[in-house]
């Protein structure tokens, strides 16, 4: 992982983004932030969609609401019975 300090030097965004093709960039800025600039692969463009959605973050909210939690004595129980 390569680090950059924003505070010790000016570094363009083209040459972040050249670093950033060949390993992960920790960027310490000039404010307390720090930020991890990676190549994006499918997974991180598709993850990136959906959270972007309104209507996937509401049906995932809904979806967390729903009961149906099982104890896990209930779950060892039937464990054991299947075992039988």
């Amino acid at each position: 992982m390569k680090i950059v300090d924003l505070s010790k030097g000016k570094h363009s965004l083209a040459e972040l983004l050249a670093l950033a093709k060949s390993e992960s960039v920790l960027i310490h800025s000039t404010s307390i932030d720090d930020f991890l600039l990676e190549q994006a692969d499918e997974l991180d463009r598709e993850a990136a969609a959906l959270r972007a959605s309104d209507k996937f973050m509401s049906f995932l909210e809904e979806r967390s609401k729903e009961k149906g939690d099982i104890p896990i004595s209930e779950v060892r129980e039937k464990r054991v019975m299947e075992n039988l």
